[in-house]
């Protein structure tokens, strides 16, 4: 932590947010140290499962609980410091905070509940900010409603502009889509995206759900246990986890233990022996892999190309195998495909694959494709099919 502290106190502005904190509760202790830089992006996610710290780090941040040692700022200014006894409260650090209920004061209309927090503002200005905020959010009409009136969507909007209505600098959001129908949330990913470029707010935000991550980060924050696991862009989460737990919990599903054969002259290639046969992937950037290490191949389902098997087999990596699984998930198949053991390789013929609970076949590649792709497939026959993987697609973790 104190390695963390200083450096902190070196880095240059302007970053939008930085925090190394550290907070020990019964039987638990959180561990956090994060970055959002002005030149990347909006919006952090803190990704990650009930019970990981998500939710413990963004009140930390709002000044609901003090973490018990560690440092925080918002902007250029210090909101939190341990060590010089600083701590700003809540309603002095100027951050928009919603939590998961939304907090909603049922006795209040929808203008009065905007207002709430701005009791020290002269009533015309309040009046001025309700009103802006009302057309911001798509609330006319709806300004003498109580919560109990307002559809779920409607809830929402209201929380979002009470939590905008201070101007804050900062607007940290706790799962907020998470009780809402999957219409009104995908509408309300969307306006948050834009509001917080109209804005030009920072934005913290809490799920666990991949799809939101995906859609609303810059950059993202892996929680597990307490601790970040791995911080960075979306792109380096989702597509170069640094860890085979990182890669379980953002859904990639094809992680394969491997061992390095060696590497490809001149192409920037290493060639991983998995189990059910040769895998050529791009060599870690200032890495060399020596022959025999162990590693770990990583393939999103998705990027795995599926199409039927030619006459003469392809060179790189080309798989022939069946299918012997599939769910369907209407527009979109996730299928579980069995590569053709080479009956040269008496060792690859002993090694059986993954086995899924809802069928008893055993399969080594995981794919997802379009349904319209996978009906002009089935032509072919589940028997007589090609999966192809781009080396560059192949993530080798080395940790």
């Amino acid at each position: 932590m104190q390695l963390e502290l200083d450096r902190m106190e070196q880095t240059q502005p302007k970053t939008l947010l930085e925090l190394a904190i550290r907070k020990q509760l019964s039987g638990f202790e959180l561990e956090a140290t994060l970055s959002l830089p002005a030149n990347q992006g909006q919006v952090l996610v803190l990704f990650g499962p009930s019970g990981s710290g998500k939710t413990l780090t963004l009140r930390c941040i709002a000044g609901a609980t003090d973490p018990d040692a560690g440092i925080i700022s918002i902007g250029e200014r210090v909101v939190f410091d341990s060590r010089s006894g600083l701590n700003i409260k809540l309603a002095e650090r100027r951050v928009g905070y919603l939590p998961q209920n939304y907090g909603l004061f049922p006795h209040l209309s929808v203008a009065d509940n905007i207002a709430f927090g701005l009791f020290k503002w002269e009533k015309r200005r309040v009046e001025s900010r309700v009103q802006e905020l009302i057309n911001l959010m798509q609330l006319r009409g709806l300004e003498k409603r109580f919560p109990r009136q307002l559809s779920g969507g409607q809830q929402q909007r209201v929380a979002f502009a009470r939590a905008l209505a201070p101007d804050p600098a900062i607007l940290l959001l706790d799962e907020p889509f998470s009780a809402l129908d999957a219409n009104i949330r995908a509408e309300l990913r969307e306006n948050l995206a834009l509001l917080s470029r109209k804005l030009d707010l920072p934005v913290v935000f809490i799920t666990h759900d991949l799809e939101e991550a995906y859609m609303l980060a810059d950059r993202i924050a892996v929680y597990e246990r307490g601790r970040v696991l791995q911080y960075g862009s979306r792109e380096q989460i989702f597509y170069h986890p640094a860890t085979r737990e990182v890669a379980r919990l953002v859904n990639i599903r094809n992680i394969w233990p491997g061992l390095v054969q060696g590497g490809v002259s001149g192409e920037g290639l290493v060639r991983v022996r998995t189990g059910f046969g040769s895998l050529l992937a791009k060599a870690p950037t200032g890495r060399e892999l020596e022959a025999g290490s162990s590693v770990t191949a990583c393939l999103r389902p998705e990027q795995a190309i599926l199409r039927p098997a030619p006459e003469t087999h392809p060179a790189g990596n080309a798989f022939r195998g069946r299918i012997v699984g599939e769910i369907t998930r209407g527009s979109l198949y996730t299928l579980f495909f069995q590569v053709r053991r080479d009956p040269a390789d008496p060792q690859l013929l002993s090694l059986e694959g993954t086995r899924h609970p809802g069928f008893n076949q055993p399969y080594d590649i995981e794919l997802e494709v379009p349904a319209r792709q996978y009906n002009e497939l089935r032509k072919a026959g589940p028997e007589n099919l090609l999966v192809e993987i781009e080396p560059e697609a192949v993530h080798l973790i080395t940790a």
